[in-house]
This record gives C-alpha cells, structure tokens and sequence, in this order.
C-alpha cells in the first residue's frame, strides 16, 4: 500500500543467470586459469586465475549488483562477444531432467 505523497516504488531488478554459449566450453587448467574455447571457429580466450576465478563467481551467482565492478565489466565484455549467454532465473534446464 502506498501513500499519495509517497513516490512509486520500482520493482526490485531480477538477477540475470549467466552460462556458457552453447558452443562454448570451459577448461580449468592446473595452475589455477582456465580457456574457453568457440567450437564453432575455434578461438581460444585464455584466462588468468583472478579472471577464472571471476568468471567462476559469475556463473554461480550471476551479475553482481554493482555493475561497475570488475566482475560485472568481465561478464559485460563477454557477453558482448559471445562467450557467455543469459536466461531468465529459476531451475536451469538439466536440473529439470528426470533420468
């Protein structure tokens, strides 16, 4: 319920998952970074450890709220070209097979 003098609230931002591109698969190397690799034309983008570690986070926890942060610049710049997808909240579609 609101007041008349009070201003209308905006509804709180839904948080975006973020996941790997269909065509793109993530390897962890031993030394602690990772490669993501287009298998579709092969190009690799290799990641340092706090890189591997940032993407990590984002695609556990999705976008960070602030979104000026180094993380939320990494997931923007992949995004962008291709390295990551979004899809809206709630059980992703593995976890709604029944074996």
């Amino acid at each position: 319920m609101t007041t008349p003098d009070a201003p209308p609230r905006s509804p709180a931002p839904v948080p975006a998952v973020l996941c790997l591109a269909p065509h793109v698969t993530l390897t962890r190397l031993p030394y602690g970074g990772a490669v993501l690799l287009n298998t579709v034309t092969l190009l690799l983008a290799e990641c340092g450890e706090p890189q591997a570690a940032a993407l990590d986070s984002l695609l556990a926890a999705g976008l960070p709220p602030d979104r000026d942060s180094p993380p939320a610049r990494l997931a923007a710049e992949l995004l962008a070209t291709g390295w990551l997808t979004t899809r809206p909240p709630g059980p992703s579609p593995a976890a709604r097979h029944e074996g």
